[in-house]
C-alpha cells in the first residue's frame, strides 16, 4: 500500500468528484442558456404579445362613417339577489348564433342597415344619454305616444274597453318566451330592469306590436327585509341618489310608453320622493302607472297635479295564482268595464296567469268587450 493510499478518506476519490461537479456545473449552464436562447427566439420572431390568438385588422377608415355615433350598447349589470340566472336552451343558442353571425356586416358598408331610422347611427345606451327614450320623437311626438300601439278607434266605440298588463317579464327566460307567443298583441307588457337579454326581448315585443313599461324598484314598508333589488328608489336617499338609480333602470331597454312600480308601499305613499321621480318621467314624456297593490300611493293624485298621464289598476288579476281565482278576477274586471266604460288588470309573469289570460282573450270581443293597450284607456 503506497503511503498516499493512507491519508485519502475512504471511498472517495478527489478527482474523480471534481469532475463530476464540473460536468454538473457546464450542464447546468448549457441548459439555462438553451432556455434563455429559446425565449429570446420566440419573442423576436413570433412578435406576437397576444400568445398566438386569432386577431384580425380591420381599416376603420373603410368600413365606419366617421360621423357615426359608436359606442357600447349595453353594459350587464348585477343580478337581483335571489334571482338565479336561466340557462339559455339549446335551440334557443343556436338561433342566437345565427343571429349574431347575421348582424356581422358582410361588405364594407356598416351603415347600410334598411332598419335603422336614425340614418346608420349606432345607438349608446347610456342611461344619462338625453336622447334616450326622451320627452319627444323627431316630430315633438312625447314618447307615450309615439311608441304607442296604434288602434281602430272606429271599430273598438261603443265597446267597454279592458287592458291588461303582464309585469315581471324578462327574469324568466321560458316564461318570456311563452308570453310572447300566447298574449296577443294589446296586452301591454312590463319589463324587470334586472332581466336577462331585455334588448332581444323588447325588441322581438315591439315587432309584434306589444307596448311596453318599465317596472322601477320602489321602496316598501318593510324594508330592508323586503328588498325590491338593486337601484331601489328609497325616501331616506338624497334627490341625486334616487336620479341616478332612476336614470339606470330607464337606460335598460328603449321604446318603452311609461313606467310601472315595482313594490314601493312606502315610497309612493311620500309625495315629496314621488313628486322628483314624477318630473323626471314628465321630462320624458311617459306616462306613469299604479300596479293597485298599495292603498296608500300618492303618486297618481301628485301625477294629477302635474299634468302626467296616469292610470291605476282596478285590481291585481292574479292575486291568487290558482287558475279558478284568476278566472273569477277577470269577470271580475269585465264588470268594472261594463259599468265604467273601461277596466284595467295586472298580472304577474307566472305561466298559469299567461295561460288563463290567452284563454280569457279569445272569446272577449264575442262577449262584447275591446281589449286595448294601455294607452288607449288614457283617451276615455
Amino acid at each position: 500500500m503506497a503511503a498516499s493510499d493512507l491519508s485519502k478518506p475512504l471511498g472517495q476519490d478527489k478527482k474523480e468528484a471534481a469532475g463530476f461537479s464540473r460536468i454538473f456545473m457546464f450542464g447546468s449552464l448549457a441548459l439555462l442558456a438553451s432556455i434563455v436562447i429559446g425565449l429570446s427566439s420566440f419573442i423576436f420572431l413570433a412578435d406576437n404579445p397576444d400568445g398566438g390568438l386569432p386577431t384580425s385588422e380591420v381599416d376603420l377608415n373603410a368600413t365606419v362613417d366617421p360621423n357615426s355615433r359608436i359606442g357600447v350598447a349595453a353594459i350587464r349589470p348585477g343580478i337581483k339577489p335571489g334571482i338565479p340566472e336561466t340557462a339559455m336552451p339549446d335551440d334557443q343558442k343556436q338561433g342566437a348564433s345565427s343571429e349574431l353571425a347575421n348582424a356581422i356586416p358582410q361588405s364594407n358598408d356598416l351603415n347600410s342597415n334598411p332598419g335603422n331610422d336614425a340614418g346608420g347611427e349606432i345607438r349608446v345606451l347610456d342611461p344619462a344619454d338625453p336622447s334616450l327614450n326622451t320627452s319627444a320623437d323627431a316630430n315633438g311626438t312625447a314618447a307615450y305616444q309615439a311608441f304607442a300601439r296604434p288602434v281602430n278607434t272606429d271599430a273598438i266605440a261603443g265597446l267597454p274597453k279592458i287592458a291588461i298588463i303582464i309585469d315581471g317579464l324578462g327574469l324568466s327566460q321560458t316564461t318570456t318566451e311563452e308570453a310572447l307567443t300566447l298574449l296577443p298583441p294589446d296586452i301591454t307588457l312590463a319589463f324587470a330592469p334586472y332581466g336577462n337579454s331585455l334588448s332581444r326581448w323588447t325588441t322581438r315585443a315591439r315587432s309584434q306590436g306589444h307596448e311596453l313599461l318599465i317596472q322601477v324598484p320602489m321602496e316598501p314598508f318593510d324594508y330592508p327585509n323586503n328588498d325590491p333589488g338593486p337601484h331601489t328608489l328609497l325616501t331616506s336617499a338624497n334627490p341625486e341618489a334616487n336620479k341616478a338609480n332612476l336614470l339606470w333602470v330607464l337606460g335598460r331597454f328603449e321604446q318603452y310608453v311609461g313606467a310601472i312600480n315595482y313594490m314601493g308601499a312606502r315610497f309612493s305613499s311620500d309625495e315629496l320622493a314621488g313628486s322628483e321621480f314624477l318630473s323626471e318621467l314628465k321630462s320624458r314624456g311617459l306616462l306613469y302607472v299604479e300596479n293597485g297593490s298599495s292603498g296608500r300611493s300618492r303618486l297618481n293624485i301628485t301625477a294629477d297635479k302635474m299634468g302626467i298621464p296616469n292610470l291605476r289598476s282596478d285590481l291585481v288579476i292574479d292575486f291568487r295564482g290558482r287558475p279558478s281565482d284568476i278566472e273569477t278576477r277577470l269577470v271580475q274586471l269585465e264588470s268594472i268595464a261594463q259599468e265604467g266604460g273601461m277596466a284595467l288588470g295586472v298580472a304577474s309573469a307566472f305561466p298559469t296567469s299567461i295561460r288563463s289570460i290567452s284563454d280569457w282573450t279569445q272569446s272577449l270581443r264575442q262577449r262584447g268587450f275591446a281589449l286595448v293597450p294601455v294607452t288607449t284607456l288614457l283617451k276615455q
